[in-house]
């Protein structure tokens, strides 16, 4: 690196910072082999300056992964180490001219240079080249006429939400998971899934699931969801007041706070946005902002405070400063959270789709098919979903109304049909299919407006193991079919 600052006058930070971008910019990984250990070591600010978050999304890019904290510093000195070795190699080659090797990295930058994308087009992969877009799914056979019973989750009218009830032990999961898997089978491009596994880890455990596919699991805590939940797409006034605001809102959802405690969460983000100036915030930055405010302004501990603190005992989501970008338009994960506290793993599952739904919404439509069957790019599957659904959370509601021209599904998972019939809002009004198992029903009448007909509680109480009640738009009454062998 001496002989490069030398002979063009820039500084050792700058030359690492070129070579770590240069040897980004490869289609390989640098070599596994040692090191140069003995050079200068740099801060953070000084290595990447105002490119931290560009190079960092680059590395987890190239690695397929959020690297780990112990292996961070060894991946970022491989590649500058890979990069410098190549700009010594060309300053040779140019008989040591510095000017001219400055000249050739110019046209090689700008030539390599990709086209610019805006918005949320980068998050997407490209749609399908398919002359059908139709999400085809087999929900098993008739009871009564054994005909194969079948439904297009994504036809013409028909919201692709669904429902799937029954007390614990009727096979819920296994129906979604099921449900997961046939589509990554029988769909040319199958979307991604993002799967919440909220109660006891069994998904995230269920390998033939896993492997079949080809989903990612992230264990909480320990892992980390790769994705800042505080970044911004813009950062006008009011796309900071919303974001403020949607985050008060999912903190109130989950933690009881009183008018001041509102107030007060509000203006924490508010400020937090400012004193971080252009930078995205991590939620262990609001956690130590929210300290030295209540210690500075002689505020009381209160609920509010302990639950920002979770966050600095738990981190979750991977550093603001890799970037705002994620690849959950076009990976499957499944989210283990059932080891955090039960405050938390709500708060993380709502974070995510706080996320998810302000770049949902800023999307175009997803295209339709000649049949009009919408592209369909991604499946949110929520377990256990009864813990979630009183809480009054707006997101949650909004996603579930709002996301179907956008080509999402919401697949929810719940112990009985009441659950879905919250005080201010009917969620199940908006599944476009239903699966019922056998639960206790206290509220028939919403049962049967959902499916249709009239409905027997004490039929309901007592369905066979594997047996569903479900109505598909080509029948006016309830069908009963066997969603799965005992």
């Amino acid at each position: 690196m001496g002989n490069l600052r030398r002979r063009t006058g820039l500084g050792r930070n700058l030359w690492a910072r070129a070579a770590l971008g240069y040897s980004l910019s490869l289609q390989s990984d640098p070599a596994e082999g040692p090191f140069d250990s003995q050079g200068t070591e740099f801060q953070d600010r000084t290595l990447f300056g105002p490119d931290q978050s560009i190079l960092m999304a680059l590395l987890r890019q190239r690695l397929g992964r959020v690297p780990h904290p112990n292996e961070l510093n060894s991946l970022i000195k491989r590649h500058v180490e890979r990069g410098l070795r190549h700009f010594a190699r060309e300053l040779d080659r140019l008989n040591k001219r510095g000017d001219e090797l400055l000249f050739h990295l110019l046209d090689l930058s700008a030539s390599s240079a990709p086209a610019a994308i805006s918005g949320g087009q980068m998050l997407l992969p490209e749609p399908p080249r398919a002359e059908s877009f139709a999400v085809r799914l087999d929900l098993g056979p008739d009871t009564r006429s054994r005909a194969p019973v079948f439904h297009t989750l994504n036809s013409p009218g028909c919201s692709p939400h669904i429902a799937i009830m029954g007390r614990n032990g009727t096979g819920k999961t296994r129906t979604g998971l099921s449900i997961l898997s046939r589509i990554h089978e029988t769909t040319p491009s199958p979307p991604p899934f993002l799967v919440f596994d909220y109660g006891k880890g069994d998904i995230a455990e269920n390998s033939d699931f896993v492997q079949a596919t080809q989903a990612s699991v992230l264990s909480l805590p320990g892992d980390l969801i790769p994705l800042a939940p505080l970044s911004l797409a813009e950062r006008s006034t009011y796309a900071l007041q919303i974001a403020a605001r949607r985050f008060r809102d999912t903190i109130c959802s989950v933690v009881r706070l009183g008018p001041v405690q509102k107030d007060r969460c509000l203006r924490l983000i508010m400020d937090l946005y400012e004193d971080q100036g252009e930078a995205t915030p991590d939620l262990t930055d609001l956690a130590a902002f929210a300290e030295r405010e209540y210690r500075d302004n002689d505020w009381p501990e209160d609920s509010l405070l302990a639950c920002l603190r979770e966050f600095s005992a738990f981190p979750l989501f991977r550093s603001a400063t890799e970037g705002a970008q994620h690849d959950l338009f076009k990976r499957s994960y499944v989210f283990d959270i059932h080891r955090l506290p039960e405050d938390l793993r709500k708060l993380t599952a709502f974070l995510v789709l706080d996320r998810l739904y302000s770049e949902i919404m800023n999307l175009p439509d997803a295209p339709l098919d000649k049949q009009g069957d919408r592209h369909l790019r991604m499946i949110i599957l929520i377990d256990e979903a009864h813990h979630y659904l009183p809480c009054r959370q707006p997101t949650l509601e909004n996603i579930v109304r709002e996301v179907r021209s956008k080509g999402v599904a919401i697949m929810l998972l719940s112990q009985s049909p009441d659950d879905f019939d919250q005080p201010n809002y009917n969620f199940a009004r908006e599944m476009g299919l239903s699966l019922v198992f056998s639960c206790v029903v206290q509220r028939p009448k919403m049962l049967e407006a959902l499916l249709g007909g009239k409905i027997d509680p004490r039929r309901m109480s007592h369905l066979e193991p594997g047996v569903a009640l479900t109505r598909i738009p080509s029948s006016a009454q309830p069908l009963e079919i066997q969603a799965w062998k005992p």
